[in-house]
This record gives structure tokens, sequence and C-alpha cells, in this order.
């Protein structure tokens, strides 16, 4: 099994590396993967704005991904952007950890809660939660208040306080399940469990191991959810080159 993980940002030598490492702890023996970032788009994604200019690039590395030697697609960012494109854009399946942990939490506890980045975050997360149907096992969504690109260089303050968020969440808002609302935040989720007692879900390992599910189940995504495009002129930008038409697979 091999495994296409895009950080659906720009390249960044802070996130990647402890994203290859903590993966490569995660990973069923036998599975291979890739960690890719983008070369356009924004440094984070913490807002719609950013995900909207992330998805162009999402789309066509996904697309080209698709047409090599990868069994999933996993698209490394809270926020599952471009999710529903990537989707109808490909065959293979299509992984979004937001989507991901939510299912997962669902089976282990009545109520679960995000804990994020971001104070900015958490209309996003309120849209998306409803979107997936989610909303009546949402407890809260609760924010750190340090951005994506300082989480690993205040690695120690964010685990004391995702500690203190989670431990809000379950005395106040009811919570018996929390899942850490960024990938970036991989690798600091035992900790939290151990604190608070409750499960805590890391997504990016969360993510993979959903996406080595499916491809060892031999599932992906409905065509009647995820219809392929209809064949089409589209214009789109390509690395800044001349215009390409995208076809579908």
């Amino acid at each position: 099994m091999k495994l296409y993980v895009l950080l659906p940002i720009l390249k960044n030598s802070d996130l990647e590396p402890v994203t290859w490492e903590e993966i490569k702890r995660a990973v069923s023996p036998g599975t291979k993967f890739v960690v890719d970032a983008l070369d356009f788009g924004p440094a984070s994604i913490e807002t719609y704005i950013d995900e909207e200019l992330a998805a162009p690039w999402i789309v066509e590395k996904a697309v080209r991904a698709a047409k090599q030697d990868y069994d999933a697609i996993i698209i490394d960012c809270m926020g599952d952007p471009a999710l529903h494109s990537v989707r109808e854009a490909v065959n293979k399946p299509v992984v979004g950890p937001l989507i991901a942990t939510m299912s997962i939490a669902s089976t282990l506890g009545e109520k679960f809660s995000i804990v994020t980045v971001l104070k900015e975050t958490l209309p996003l997360f309120s849209r998306k939660v409803r979107e997936y149907g989610f909303n009546h096992r949402l407890a809260s969504v609760r924010y750190v208040n340090v951005p994506v690109l300082d989480l690993e260089k205040k690695r120690d303050e964010v685990r004391r306080l995702l500690v203190e968020e989670t431990r809000k969440a379950v005395e106040q808002d009811g919570a018996d399940v929390a899942i850490l609302g960024c990938t970036g935040m991989i690798g600091m989720a035992r900790e939290v469990q151990d604190a608070v007692g409750i499960p805590v879900i890391d997504p990016g390992i969360a993510q993979v191991k959903y996406a080595e599910m499916l491809v060892s189940m031999g599932i992906s995504h409905s065509r009647t959810s995820y219809p392929t495009p209809r064949p089409k002129y589209r214009r789109i930008p390509s690395q800044f080159k001349e215009v390409e038409t995208v076809s579908f697979i």
C-alpha cells in the first residue's frame, strides 16, 4: 500500500519533517507513503480564504498523484480543503482528517469537542460540522490561540494549552471524546489523553489509519455522491505555465 499525504500549504521546513516522522511511526508494516506540499498557495490554512486559495493547487496535485501508483490520497488539513472536489476528480480513496476524526469520535462517546488553533477558525469548524451532519454530537469547539505556523516552535506551550482546553471541554461542555483541531498538532494527543482521561484523537494519525482501512477494504467514495465531472474545457493555472486542460479519472 502506498499513500500520498498532501500538506495543502506551501512547503514548510518545520511541519513536513515532524509530519513524516509521526506518520512513519503510525503506518502499518508494508505501508509506504510520501509527504508533499504545495508550490503555490497559502503558508497555512486558518480561514475560508486560505482554503479557496489552496484549492486549485490541491486538485492539481491530487489528480497528478492519482495517475501514479498511490492507493489513497490524504489532504492533511483539518479544514478538509477541496475534499469534495478531489473526490469528484479521482477514483482512489480521498481522506480528509476532519470527517475521519469525527466519524471515529462518534463511535467512542456521545459528545466530542474539537480543540483547535485560533478563534478565527471557529466559524469554519461550526459550518463543516453541520455540513457533515455531526452537529448533534458536537459538545464544543475550543482553541489554544496559537497560529498554525507557530505550533512547532511553541510545542511545549501548545501541549499545556491543549490539556487545559480539553479539560474545560470535559468539565464545562460535557465532552467525552476530544479531537485535536489541527494536523500540525500531530504527536500531541497521547499526552493530552493521559492528562485528561478521555479518548483524544490525533487527526494526523487518524487520517492515515482511515486511509489504510479504506484501501484494505477495497472501497472508496460513492460516485452517486461524487459524480465524475462532465468533459469540458477548463482553463486553470498550472504552475504558472501556459493554460492546461485537466482530465479527470
